[in-house]
């Protein structure tokens, strides 16, 4: 085989910083055997993956953007390999996480804090997005573990269910409202009203999907008049009166303990959803990971 791993990995950090020598200094290699070792895979894939711009800038082309995943697949792949082999020796207090905007706000904080209090040198690394975004982040080797509110992929990835979480429907906390909630009105019966909706790719969103589809609707049968990606921005906006939501029962109980906002279920008992920690099948784990992830299995749920 005419690929080096060295290469890959001198590309993949090249893609990272956008800076030859950056990647350099990060690998211990002089700017010239980066260049060089990318020249090479370049010409090995007779193709361009690296596009110099003026003022030393460069950026991916399209091949390059294509590259640029395979290539993390494959040294994720080949880290695996190696830790099923050194795992005592490799371990690593460090724990890699994506997680989607519920968990990365209102969930993880709590389980950080936990597992920290009985493993004082385990260090987190977080990064957060939508359910697509962490999930797309430990199949390309960014992260280990993901927290996400809909399990998909599952042909590559393990879920372990940690939590379940209410879909509830919040209202601005006004005078109309409040005699609804008195008179015991559903949020069923309020799905009338303009509407506010998270973005596609969020579990929210997915969960909110199903719910309509249940009863017979989908988002297009409603007066939706903002989506937005901003779980803050939704609340803030419903508290000042701008329409009502479909919203995770843990990300708005602050509004609702505030009085900013009020909350209606939607049906006498749900609808519920689960929250899990998603993992790639047949990993090994370090030991640190091991026992961050049996400290999460230990808080609920079961596997799907």
């Amino acid at each position: 085989m005419d690929i080096s791993l060295r290469q890959l990995e001198a590309f993949v950090k090249v893609a990272e910083h956008r800076s030859f020598s950056q990647a350099g200094e990060e690998l211990f290699l002089s700017q010239s055997t980066v260049s060089s070792h990318i020249a090479r895979l370049e010409q090995v894939l007779q193709t361009t993956l690296i596009r110099r711009r003026e003022k030393k800038k460069i950026e991916l082309t399209e091949d390059g953007v294509q590259a640029y995943r395979m290539a993390l697949l494959i040294l994720n792949q080949a880290e695996m390999l190696e830790n099923t082999f050194h795992r005592e020796e490799k371990d690593s207090p460090l724990i890699s996480i994506a997680a989607s905007s519920v968990p990365s706000s209102y969930i993880l904080p709590d389980i950080m804090s936990g597992f920290s209090a009985s493993h004082p040198a385990c260090k987190f690394s977080m990064l957060d997005g939508d359910s697509s975004f962490a999930i797309d982040r430990i199949q390309n080797g960014e992260a280990v573990f993901a927290f996400v509110g809909t399990a998909s992929r599952k042909s590559l990835l393990q879920y372990h269910t940690i939590c379940r979480d209410k879909i509830v429907l919040i209202a601005p906390n006004t005078e109309a409202f409040a005699q609804k909630k008195a008179e015991g009105a559903s949020g069923r019966e309020l799905l009338g009203y303009p509407m506010i909706i998270r973005e596609n790719g969020s579990g929210t969103r997915k969960e909110a999907d199903n719910y309509l589809k249940s009863i017979g609707k989908t988002f297009a049968d409603l007066n939706v008049t903002a989506s937005m990606n901003n779980i803050e921005g939704i609340k803030s906006m419903v508290a000042s009166g701008g329409g009502i939501t479909l919203l995770s029962e843990r990300a708005a109980n602050d509004a609702i303990q505030a009085g900013r906002v009020l909350c209606f279920d939607l049906e006498e008992d749900g609808p519920y959803r689960d929250i899990f920690i998603a993992y790639m099948k047949n990993r090994t784990f370090t030991r640190t990971e091991q026992e961050f992830l049996s400290y999460v299995k230990k808080l609920g749920g079961k596997d799907k």
